[in-house]
């Protein structure tokens, strides 16, 4: 499972030259019965073009992130915003982004004392305490983080802590936390950028498949980083284009906004890797979005939401003009491997990709400098957590561009071995491996492989991601959370 269940924008150091403190989103069309909905007209802002709908022919979700459904705080059911507001904000971040809504837009708020149930429902009604096992389960055995961490809690927690409004691709609606209810002529200049930012994720949803991509995708964070990083990216810089518009001074550079985001207080209390998968899509996505810009202007940011970059890798490393990387998504089967006769069954899976490979480094003791270095070379990775006839186990396989890669990351991981633990190298590949019997490594090191050329391929190849997004959504418009819908 992703990482981030809900997108929501964190009220960080980071908004304040946004002059912000919004929550991740993407609205497009509110449910029949829902008030708080206006209608804006089809097509592209400004042009008569027919508006794109869903670029990838069958779309779908994710960690980094995904969403679900909003259901009602026991004391503060979220209200509706008043028609003319709503209105005005949408027609501001179409204008910031260059697209047009095709339906109506959805919008309700809620006070902050009705955040905290707002979120829960939001978690529940896209995961069960299966999925949260599955992800926990994988997460601790590869020491990404700590024994016992409760995962929806601790990002339920951080969301309620810092977030100040968000967008739900499993409703399909914008939410705003607000201390009272918003007058029609308008809001705080902060919450208009936190409105006009989710409104752009709205936007996002309806002209592309990437928000369903990241609501049905549950086991690959790495892919749902990249995504993430992608949708954030691009209604960052919309939202500054519409601070500029407002009056404001224009968009940051990518390096003076990476740098105020790097002055925010960390949390601490959550493990590196779930800290760097929330908080460096937003420089990485904001230095891809503003590099695509000023290379081929919005179409360039357009066909980013049709084909997005696929891993952590692409935006780590980037182009010399700065857009990100163009490289197939390896795919490293696994489950595939023929674990089973040597006496295992997979629990959980999950990617990581670079920046995972780079956080496992640096909670073994490497230092950052060391962390990027081993990290660097990845070529596509695969963990499982097990149940073996000889207890519980895990494997973490990863690839690398080139043998040298490879000696370098199994040296860091090899150094900090846990007991019970095991590293092993062939080729380009390196296995950590926990409690895993002789015959059960050997599958794992000769894994088979896949690239997928791009998403389409990969939802091609992997159909259970779209289906998953479609069944969470019927499930919210009727109220509920589909029967088995972690399962694979």
């Amino acid at each position: 499972m992703g990482t981030t269940p809900t997108r929501a924008r964190r009220a960080a150091p980071a908004d304040r030259g946004l002059g912000a403190g919004p929550a991740r989103a993407r609205p497009r069309a509110r449910r029949a019965g829902y008030a708080g909905g206006v209608r804006r007209g089809g097509g592209r802002a400004g042009g008569g073009a027919q508006a794109r709908r869903r670029g990838l022919g069958r779309p779908a979700r994710a960690a980094l992130a995904a969403v679900f459904a909003l259901g009602c705080a026991l004391l503060a059911p979220p209200r509706p915003l008043p028609p003319e507001l709503l209105d005005a904000l949408a027609a501001r971040a179409e204008a910031a982004r260059g697209l047009r809504f095709e339906g109506p837009v959805g919008a309700v708020f809620v006070p902050p004392e009705g955040l905290h149930g707002v979120l829960a429902r939001e978690l529940d009604a896209g995961y069960g305490r299966a999925d949260f096992q599955r992800a926990e389960a994988v997460g601790e055995a590869l020491g990404l983080w700590p024994a016992g961490l409760d995962l929806r809690e601790a990002v339920l927690e951080l969301q309620t802590r810092s977030v100040a409004g968000f967008y739900t691709p499993l409703r399909r609606r914008l939410v705003l936390v607000l201390e009272e209810p918003p007058a029609a002529a308008g809001l705080a200049p902060r919450l208009e950028a936190v409105a006009v930012h989710e409104l752009v994720h709205a936007l996002q949803d309806a002209h592309s498949p990437l928000l369903a991509v990241l609501l049905g995708l549950d086991d690959h964070d790495d892919l749902a980083f990249a995504i993430g990083a992608v949708l954030e990216g691009d209604a960052l810089l919309a939202a500054f284009r519409d601070r500029a518009a407002q009056g404001g001074g224009p968009p940051p550079s990518p390096e003076a906004f990476a740098g105020e985001l790097g002055d925010a207080p960390g949390d601490a209390s959550l493990p590196r890797f779930l800290r760097d998968a929330l908080l460096l899509q937003y420089p990485l996505g904001y230095a891809a979005a503003t590099a695509l810009e000023a290379k081929g202007g919005r179409a360039a940011l357009d066909a980013a939401l049709r084909e997005p970059p696929l891993s952590s890798e692409a935006l780590l490393h980037p182009r010399p003009d700065g857009t990100p990387a163009a490289a197939p998504l390896p795919w490293l089967d696994l489950e595939g491997a023929a674990l089973e006769p040597a006496g295992c069954r997979a629990l959980g899976s999950n990617a990581f990709g670079e920046l995972g490979l780079r956080a496992f480094a640096r909670e073994r003791g490497a230092s950052e400098a060391r962390a990027r270095s081993a990290a660097a070379g990845w070529d596509g990775d695969r963990a499982l957590a097990l149940a073996c006839a000889e207890g519980s186990a895990s494997v973490w396989l990863a690839q690398f561009d080139a043998e040298v890669d490879a000696l370098e990351f199994a040296a860091v991981a090899q150094a900090s071995r846990r007991p019970g633990e095991v590293v092993e190298r062939a080729g380009r590949r390196v296995l950590l491996a926990h409690r895993l019997p002789p015959g059960a490594r050997r599958a794992a090191l000769a894994a088979p492989e896949a690239r997928h050329a791009d998403l389409a391929a990969y939802l091609a190849a992997r159909p259970q991601v779209l289906a998953r997004a479609d069944r969470l959504r019927r499930a919210a418009a009727w109220g509920g959370r589909p029967a088995g819908v972690g399962g694979r």
